[in-house]
């Protein structure tokens, strides 16, 4: 015998032995249900007889509705119908009941009125799938309206049936689509469900999925429940929870306008506007771009660009630097300081129109969104470790928690001295839009920052009683009531004065205050050259905000000479003016600009000394007065001189005066003094007046020897 013989004897053994225990279990296991009956102790025939007799029915719930803050529908349930032919019943073609082969061509005719598809698509359809018990008709059969249901009825074609389903619809199609997101049809165990794949429809999908619930009954010949029959089991049905968002039907449409308008016009990579209640952390307002209608799904971006986005903000971080300077006592508005450059170890900042303007007061420097005059404020007077302090007192390094599904976190590195200080004024570090807007929160109000949010509540479809209620929620205090209060002093400049960056956003009815940003992009390490997300943060009325609106706009297709402002004040002013009325805040009409620091001087010679004090503290200075006469015999600076908001004003009254106190002064103003009294003036060091070899109160003479140290504040 051969090896191939020996296989398969083994291969025959082993079936043997291995296959027929098994057959003679089966065999023995039939025989003893045929004879006995019995299994478990059921008797089967009886058990089979008693369900012959019962039916289960399901009944059916609905999926929770989504409705804006006044009840406006958002996302709602409405019927759609599944299109059926039946052409056999028991595997009998039944005249009348089903479809017969030669109904089909008047069937396909009739059909193809109102279906998407040809009558000859129809009448194949039907023709390859005769011999089946049923058929359906692909994507065109699907999502019937009511109105085609009926149009098909009235055909009167025998053995055409519908399936109702349910369906999902949003009536205001593209409207704040990447919060709502969008649910869609699933085959649950060949029960049709919704089931939400984006948005507040995903991420509380289990508040607002529905629960089916069983019938189970005693039935007659006919299928009938017997009317004499208890009921066996009825779970009741349960619709899901309606949501109740933040949302205002009235600002979001008007949003959406906008948005539609700018990203027509300017097509960006990626848009966001966002609309809070800075007072409760509401959000008012969100949309995104690229958008999608929930209905039809021609999504481009999965994404919500407000939570789901980081970047560098760029200069509308600055608010956060300025109020933190202010915080801590180190901001004053009228200190000069000289514009167009800053060295950092090796590295030199520009402003960015790399010149500067000059010698000008940090407030003004907040205005022209100057880079030096926040360098400054973070490394010299505020010092990086503080700045890294408020940065976390600001939330920038955790996720706000907006109820809204797919938030990132920033993405920051502080182990680099460096790195600080250029996030101090908008670079380096990526933060999301919604961290941008929290923090603006706390500007806006008493110092406190509230946690946005999108859901308002959750009620009970049934009774209308409310499960769960979002209260406003406060999530830091990172500065006082008073400085919030100076910080919106400050801002005022950039929308509101000649020189600031965001004049293009100021409104006729209501003063707004904001900063604007304009942020270069990285990738792979490096800056992209052009390429910018310009952006805005702005809040109304100033005195005491109603309203904060944050724009980011990514790489707008532009030319050069079309600015972030030029693209989007626009739709901020659009916007904000008529989402301040519908929430009946009283139109203000209040001075349009604040006047720039830049002045000309008038002559006070021959003034007396009170009278010269008073016109200029008029006039803006900061008066000092120096001998004991009646009357200014001299002044530095001169008539026709420029000088800026806060500038110190020298008024010669004798040939001897008292030393005043020098700390503090700039190199220039200690040159003014040694000129207007021809001192010998010996000088050691840069920056700021350290200290003075003549003391305060000295009498001093024309032509006294004066030494000063100055230095330049460090951290």
């Amino acid at each position: 015998m051969n090896s191939l013989q020996q296989s398969k004897k083994r291969v025959a053994w082993v079936a043997i032995v291995c296959f027929t225990p098994l057959f003679l279990f089966f065999v023995g296991w039939f025989f003893y249900l045929a004879v006995f009956h019995t299994y478990k102790g059921e008797n089967m025939l009886a058990f089979a007889e008693e369900e012959r007799w019962k039916s289960v029915s399901t009944l059916k719930a609905e999926r929770g509705e989504i409705y804006d803050r006044f009840g406006q529908p958002i996302a709602i349930n409405i019927p759609s119908y599944r299109l059926v032919a039946v052409l056999k019943l028991g595997g009998e073609r039944v005249e009348g009941k089903t479809l017969l082969p030669e109904e089909f061509a008047e069937a396909a005719k009739q059909l193809a009125t109102v279906l998407s598809m040809t009558e000859e698509d129809l009448l194949k359809r039907l023709e390859q799938n005769v011999d089946r018990g049923q058929i359906e008709f692909g994507i065109p059969g699907r999502d019937l309206s009511v109105e085609q249901k009926e149009k098909i009825e009235a055909f009167d074609l025998p053995g055409i049936t519908f399936v109702e389903e349910p369906k999902r619809y949003y009536p205001n199609k593209v409207f704040a689509s990447s919060v709502v997101g969008y649910a869609q049809k699933i085959d649950q165990d060949g029960r049709i469900e919704l089931v939400g794949e984006m948005g507040i429809e995903k991420s509380l999908n289990d508040i607002l999925s529905e629960s089916y619930g069983l019938y189970r009954f005693e039935k007659d010949l006919a299928g009938r429940q017997l009317i004499s029959s208890d009921e066996w089991l009825k779970v009741e049905p349960e619709d899901g929870a309606d949501v109740q968002l933040t949302l205002d039907h009235r600002i979001q449409q008007l949003l959406e306008k906008k948005m539609d308008e700018l990203y027509e016009e300017y097509e960006p990579k990626h848009a966001t506007a966002i609309v809070m209640d800075p007072k409760t952390g509401e959000i008012v307002a969100l949309s995104d771009r690229p958008s999608f209608d929930p209905n039809t799904r021609e999504i481009t971006s999965y994404s919500n660009f407000s939570v789901s986005s980081r970047f560098e903000p760029g200069s509308t971080m600055k608010i956060f630097t300025l109020a933190a300077a202010i915080n801590e006592g180190v901001f004053h508005p009228n200190e000069l300081y000289e514009s167009g450059s800053y060295k950092y170890g090796k590295t030199t900042f520009n402003d960015y129109n790399i010149t500067g303007w000059g010698t000008i007061p940090m407030v003004e420097g907040v205005w022209h969104s100057s880079n030096v005059a926040f360098s400054i404020l973070a490394n010299e007077r505020l010092g990086l470790s503080r700045y890294e302090d408020y940065f976390k007192a600001f939330k920038f390094d955790q996720r706000t928690g907006v109820d809204l599904p797919g938030e990132v976190n920033s993405q920051y590195n502080f182990e680099s001295p460096m790195n600080v200080l250029i996030t101090a004024w908008g670079q380096s570090t990526a933060v999301t839009p919604m961290q941008i807007l929290q923090a603006t929160s706390a500007i806006a109000t008493d110092g406190t920052m509230k946690q946005p949010h999108v859901i308002k509540k959750v009620v009970n479809r049934e009774t209308g009683e409310t499960i769960r209620t979002t209260n406003p929620k406060e999530v830091g205090q990172p500065i006082t009531a008073e400085t919030a209060e100076k910080t919106r002093e400050a801002l005022d400049g950039v929308v509101n004065s000649e020189v600031g960056t965001g004049r293009l956003y100021a409104l006729d009815n209501y003063r707004v205050i904001g900063k604007t940003g304009t942020a270069q992009i990285a990738e792979n390490g490096k800056y992209l050259s052009g390429q910018y997300i310009h952006s805005f943060v702005g809040m109304a009325p100033k005195d005491d905000p109603e309203l904060v609106m944050y724009i980011a706009v990514d790489r707008p297709n532009s030319d050069s000479s079309t600015t972030g402002p030029r693209v989007m004040a626009p739709l901020f002013k659009d916007v904000m003016d008529v989402a301040l009325r519908y929430r009946s805040v009283e139109p203000d009409k209040q001075k349009k600009t604040v006047e720039a620091s830049t002045k000309t001087v008038e002559t006070y010679i021959g003034t007396k000394r009170e009278e010269a004090v008073d016109q200029a503290q008029a006039a803006a200075f900061e008066p000092i007065v120096l001998g004991n006469g009646e009357a200014v015999t001299a002044q530095s600076p001169v008539k026709g001189q420029s000088y800026v908001v806060g500038e110190r004003l020298l008024l010669k009254t004798s040939e001897t005066f008292n030393m005043p106190v020098l700390k503090g002064w700039s190199l220039r103003d200690v040159k003014r003094l040694a000129t207007l009294y021809q001192l010998n003036l010996e000088i050691n060091g840069t920056g700021y007046v350290t200290s003075q070899s003549i003391g305060k109160g000295k009498p001093v003479k024309n032509g006294a020897t004066l030494k000063v140290k100055l230095e330049t504040p460090s951290n």
